[in-house]
């Protein structure tokens, strides 16, 4: 029913309460609930890649521990073979060795510094420290620098009776996990 003022103009009812909500709530909530759908997607994916960060993270440590258990047997092998200064032995462990994936490459050094054996024969007889002056070798315990890629570097000390014989120096690059 229409109704009209003093000047002929007819006016609409208002819509009755009920529409009103209806016209207001039912686009309020759709949108509401695509809001919804997209936020618990987006921080879905986003833990999602936190696990995946933090599964790399925890693969690395693991590759590091087994690499520190693996390198002790290394150690003694190599100090076997430097009592008998037998170099060309320490050299076929080394090629063994570096055929293994992962492995960069594997050097030992003399007390001094001076590689003796390296599986990249251009390095014999040259410096470890002016090769990579940031690392230290005096230290009596296995170490491990960071080095860019997803690599590091190991020295293995390799102790004598009284002294320190040499150290085996090797890069290794940590696999990354295959997700599907």
């Amino acid at each position: 029913m229409k109704s009209s003022n003093d000047f002929g103009v007819t006016r609409r009812p208002k819509p009755s309460i009920w529409k009103r909500i209806l016209l207001i709530a039912l686009p309020l909530v759709f949108a509401l609930l695509v809001g919804g759908i997209f936020l618990t997607r987006y921080l879905g994916e986003e833990k999602a890649k936190e696990l995946v960060e933090l599964a790399e993270s925890r693969s690395v440590v693991l590759q590091r521990q087994d690499i520190q258990l693996f390198a002790l047997p290394l150690a003694w092998s190599v100090r076997k073979e430097l009592m008998r200064a037998n170099y060309d032995g320490i050299d076929d462990y080394f090629n063994e060795l570096i055929q293994r994936k992962g492995f960069g490459v594997i050097m030992l050094l003399d007390p001094a510094g001076t590689i003796k054996v390296s599986t990249d024969r251009k390095l014999q007889g040259s410096s470890f420290l002016l090769r990579y002056p940031q690392m230290k070798l005096g230290a009596p315990v296995q170490v491990s620098y960071a080095l860019p890629g997803g690599k590091s570097m190991f020295l293995v000390p390799v102790m004598g009776l009284n002294a320190r014989l040499g150290t085996i120096a090797f890069i290794y690059t940590y696999r990354t996990l295959s997700l599907p």
